[in-house]
């Protein structure tokens, strides 16, 4: 059985998190999501084969609905509250330091997902920490086909790496609402988030840094922008 602490380290290390709390968060929504790929013979292989903290959300997932990578790292992104991009890439340092704490249920646990899954979720070629940041508190920049993929997963945004907006139409005394909290969300984010006012609505543009480039942190906060227009926008017409 794989030792739950080691992994739980490597887990906390790969992927460059706050502690053994977040560290244990991630690894329960990882472990669930890849539950759900797998048909309940295979569920209850994986749980035997797990320490009791994630044996439970092994067993206890949901439907076996997820086929894809696309499909886990969206589960594991809404489980955590985060982007489907960050979910690709905390799942991939849960199986990267699942591999260093027992090679051989890494590679059994692999075989017996979809291969569209571990296709999807293998790192091209790096490591999920550089992955998300070839230097600690420097993102990087994402790609055209990068950024498109974690739009799909917002509401209403377009553009492509060099920055990415979304017009929302509401009635107007909700618009200073809204966009104080998408300013409070920007703050605590260390992020910044242009605000364009127009008649009956408000334009957030999003990009990183004077040269103009989209990083993961973007998306992060359109999706803040996302919970923010349906929290204070509700009854507005999202553009």
């Amino acid at each position: 059985m794989v030792q739950h602490e080691k992994w739980l380290t490597g887990v906390e290390d790969l992927a460059e998190l706050a502690g053994p709390a977040e560290a244990r968060a991630v690894l329960g929504a990882v472990v669930a999501a890849l539950a759900r790929c797998l048909p309940d013979a295979g569920r209850e292989w994986l749980a035997d084969r797990l320490p009791s903290p994630e044996a439970g959300p092994a067993r206890d997932a949901g439907p076996a609905n997820l086929k894809s990578g696309t499909d886990v790292e969206a589960a594991v992104a809404r489980r955590l509250r985060t982007t489907p991009g960050r979910g690709r890439y905390l799942t991939q340092a849960v199986l990267a330091a699942l591999t260093r704490t027992d090679p051989a249920l890494a590679e059994e646990l692999r075989g017996r997902l979809p291969r569209a899954v571990v296709d999807t979720l293998a790192p091209a070629g790096e490591s999920p920490r550089d992955a998300a940041s070839h230097r600690p508190g420097v993102p990087t920049r994402l790609s055209d086909e990068e950024v498109a993929r974690g739009l799909r997963h917002l509401t209403g945004w377009s553009g492509d790496r060099h920055g990415i907006e979304r017009t929302v139409q509401l009635p107007a005394d909700r618009i200073t609402p809204l966009v104080e909290r998408v300013q409070r969300e920007a703050r605590t984010m260390n992020e910044h988030a242009h605000v364009e006012r127009a008649d009956g609505g408000v334009t957030f543009r999003l990009r990183t840094g004077r040269d103009g480039v989209v990083t993961e942190p973007d998306l992060w906060l359109a999706e803040r922008i996302d919970e923010a227009v349906a929290a204070v926008g509700s009854g507005g017409r999202p553009g």
